[in-house]
């Protein structure tokens, strides 16, 4: 059992990684006791392994799961616990084939045990996060680090999963370097100076490009931005209530007026704000483009909307842009929809829960990755959820837009770690596309990100606020992420295969190289 236990070690290390413990600096080690529990074992067990280190980790950083769904969606307990375990159970499954593949293709060979983790755990990694429909990006180990600002910066090359590749290796290296049988047995005594140097020399070129991105010369100053972030704090089971339409709209509009006073270029309201479907209310609507109109100042605002495909009605969880003078400019309709949220999986399976969440239905999905034009510049917009998925989110940059707004309602969250975790994945979106970004959610977290990753103050959870941030809209070229997307992705799916090919051909099978250590426990 002693492995089982160094496996949940890796669980516990990694959850103490991401907000809210922001213990970043214990990623770089987290995974060594994995390395030692699965080194020398079958790759069955193995994969046993790395599938409990995956359920500790999800299971305690993605507890809030369970919060949203019984407060929010009206899902008893009993049930909301096994959907939390089902959601661990299959982004762990990910984690025991990491575990099996690294041991089946290494056969444990030394080198090669500590030469794929790397490449393989970004390819696993990549794979899990980017599927249309079911992807999830969430808790991607590249994210633990979005407080450590010059490792951050390489991701404008490579994404946040050139982070991940760099702390996964790290942590090979690190095994290698400290396993008392590899320091003490020929011939891979003999490499330890090797990998220490070989680990040191990336870190620090990693670091060395960080700190002369951080302390280069801005780009060719533009006239800033400032924007107003109106986070009006609606409680949940109040947002479509129609008794309550009226206040809501009361609220926003005393806090956009506030706003207006400091004279922003633009004001940006939440996801989903208006308690009603913008162009099919009458009233709602024209309160809405009043208010614009009145300020004399450009409104971007999350909405429903719904309009007839095919004979039926179509609902969109959308986003607009009003004019200074109330005329609409332009509209987004959100692409990643959330599985159980926004749409159903599986239907004619989980046909139940159409009657046990209330209010939850199937979104018509958007299809263009939008860019807006304000004072002469160029702007895209995500929905909550979107803000995680890189590609995605690097399209409309390609695309032109220099700068980006996220509007969000973490309100669904409580007061939990994912409306941090939530924010930290921004601020990879900004330095991966270098663009700084603006985000107004309902309730917490509001705030706007540099282009360098820098969160500047943000708003509290659950509070009614007004937040002025002044913006400076990218000039430069793309980056190399924005313009070629996922590349490193593809060649670490490509060397995983030949690397895990190469090993399989030139070691000798599992059981020759075993480590003369018993199956239940690491050398010590």
């Amino acid at each position: 059992m002693k492995v089982f236990g160094l496996a949940a070690a890796t669980g516990v290390l990694l959850a103490c990684s991401f907000p809210r413990m922001d213990w970043e600096f214990l990623a770089w080690g987290a995974l060594i006791p994995l390395f030692f529990a699965v080194f020398g074992q079958t790759p069955k067990r193995a994969a046993l392994l790395g599938f409990t280190a995956g359920m500790v980790f999800y299971g305690i950083s993605l507890s809030w799961v369970t919060n949203t769904l019984v407060n929010y969606g009206n899902i008893p307990t009993v049930i909301a616990w096994p959907i939390l375990f089902l959601l661990a159970g299959y982004l762990s499954a990910y984690m025991a084939l990491f575990c099996f593949l690294t041991v089946q293709l290494s056969r444990n060979h030394p080198l090669y045990f500590i030469a794929l983790p790397p490449f393989l755990w970004t390819a696993l990694e990549y794979l899990r996060s980017t599927h249309l429909e079911y992807g999830f990006s969430w808790q991607g180990l590249g994210y633990s680090q979005y407080l450590n600002l010059p490792v951050l910066q390489m991701a404008d090359l490579t994404g946040v999963y050139g982070i991940s590749f760099l702390i996964v290796g790290v942590n090979a290296c690190l095994f290698y370097v400290f396993h008392p049988r590899l320091r003490k047995e020929t011939p891979w005594s003999r490499y330890r100076t090797h990998v220490s140097v070989t680990m040191f020399s990336v870190y620090a070129l990693v670091i060395a490009y960080g700190w002369s991105v951080m302390n280069a010369h801005e780009e060719k100053p533009v006239k800033p931005l400032k924007v107003a972030m109106v986070q009006g704090n609606i409680p949940q089971q109040m947002k479509w209530d129609p008794q309550y339409k009226q206040e809501i709209l009361n609220t926003y509009r005393e806090l956009t007026v506030k706003a207006a006073v400091s004279g922003p270029d633009f004001i940006v309201w939440p996801e989903a704000v208006t308690p009603f479907y913008f162009l099919n209310d009458l009233e709602g609507t024209t309160a809405v483009v009043t208010l614009a109109d009145e300020l004399d100042t450009p409104l971007l605002f999350g909405s429903p909307r719904a309009e007839q495909q095919g004979g039926k009605w179509v609902s969109y969880n959308s986003a607009y842009l009003l004019s200074g003078d109330g005329n609409i400019k332009g509209r987004y309709d959100k692409i990643h929809l959330v599985p159980f949220g926004e749409f159903i999986p599986w239907q004619s399976v989980l046909f139940f829960l159409d009657k046990m969440v209330v209010g939850i239905g199937d979104f018509g999905r958007g299809e263009e990755a939008m860019v807006f034009n304000l004072n002469g510049y160029r702007f895209a917009v995500s929905i909550c959820y979107e803000i995680t998925f890189p590609d995605l989110v690097r399209r409309p940059v390609d695309n032109g837009a220099q700068f980006l707004v996220n509007i969000t309602n973490d309100a669904w969250f409580g007061k939990s770690a994912a409306s941090y975790q939530h924010i930290s994945m921004a601020a990879l979106r900004a330095v991966e596309n270098r663009v700084p970004i603006v985000r107004a959610a309902n309730t917490g977290i509001s705030g706007a990100v540099d282009r360098l990753g820098r969160i500047t103050p943000t708003t509290e959870l659950f509070e009614r606020e007004v937040l002025i941030a002044s913006i400076q809209p990218r000039t430069g070229p793309a980056t190399l992420y924005s313009r070629f997307g996922d590349w490193f992705c593809y060649l670490s799916l490509v060397i995983s295969a030949a690397l895990g090919l190469t090993a399989w051909r030139r070691t000798r099978p599992l059981s020759s190289v075993r480590p003369t250590t018993p199956p239940d426990g690491p050398p010590t």
